[in-house]
C-alpha cells in the first residue's frame, strides 16, 4: 500500500498536540488581553486630557479677565472686580504640607507597631479599622471636624486662649 502524500501532509496539519492548540488558544489570549489593556489605558489618557481641557474652558474667563497675573497676585477686592489666586494657591500648599507632617510620621509609626511590635492578636483589628477607616471619604471627615470639633474649639478652646495668649500677636 502506497501512502498518500497530500493525505499524510493534511493529517500532520490537523493531528496538532494539544500542547500546541493550547498554545496557539493562549497567544490569542494574551494578544486579545494586551490589545483590551491598550485600549483602557488609552481610555484613561483621553479622560484625563478632556478633563484638563474642560478645567482650562472653565477657567478660560478668569485668565481672559485678569492674564496669568491671575496666578501670582494676592489682591482680593470684590468691589473693584479685581481677583488673585495666589492666597488660596498658597494656603492649599500649607495645609497640605502641614497635613503631610503630621500623617507621614503617625503613619510610620502605626506600621512599624504593627509589623514589629504588636502582639499577634492585636494586629488584625487594628488593621482592619485602619482599612475600615481608608474606605471613608475625606469629605465625612471634614464634615465631622467642622460638626463636632468647631463648636468644641469655638466653646472650650478659643476663650481659653484669648484669655490666656491674647496679647501675643498671632
Amino acid at each position: 500500500m502506497t501512502e498518500n502524500p497530500q493525505y499524510l501532509s493534511a493529517n500532520v496539519s490537523a493531528g496538532e498536540s494539544e500542547g500546541e492548540k493550547r498554545a496557539k488558544r493562549d497567544h490569542r489570549h494574551d494578544l486579545w488581553f494586551k490589545r483590551s489593556l491598550q485600549a483602557a489605558a488609552m481610555l484613561v489618557l483621553a479622560l484625563l486630557g478632556c478633563i484638563a481641557l474642560s478645567t482650562l474652558w472653565g477657567g478660560s474667563l478668569a485668565f481672559q479677565t485678569f492674564g496669568f497675573g491671575f496666578l501670582t497676585s494676592t489682591e482680593w477686592d470684590v468691589n473693584a472686580g479685581k481677583f488673585g489666586a495666589l492666597v488660596p494657591i498658597y494656603g492649599t500648599l500649607v495645609t497640605s504640607f502641614l497635613a503631610l507632617l503630621i500623617a507621614v510620621p503617625v503613619s510610620f509609626g502605626i506600621a512599624i507597631f504593627l509589623t514589629e511590635v504588636a502582639p499577634p492578636w492585636l494586629r488584625m483589628p487594628i488593621a482592619s479599622a485602619i482599612e475600615l477607616l481608608a474606605g471613608i471619604p475625606s469629605i465625612i471627615y471634614g464634615m465631622w471636624g467642622l460638626f463636632v470639633f468647631g463648636p468644641f474649639m469655638a466653646e472650650h478652646l478659643s476663650p481659653w486662649i484669648t484669655e490666656n495668649l491674647g496679647a501675643l500677636p498671632l
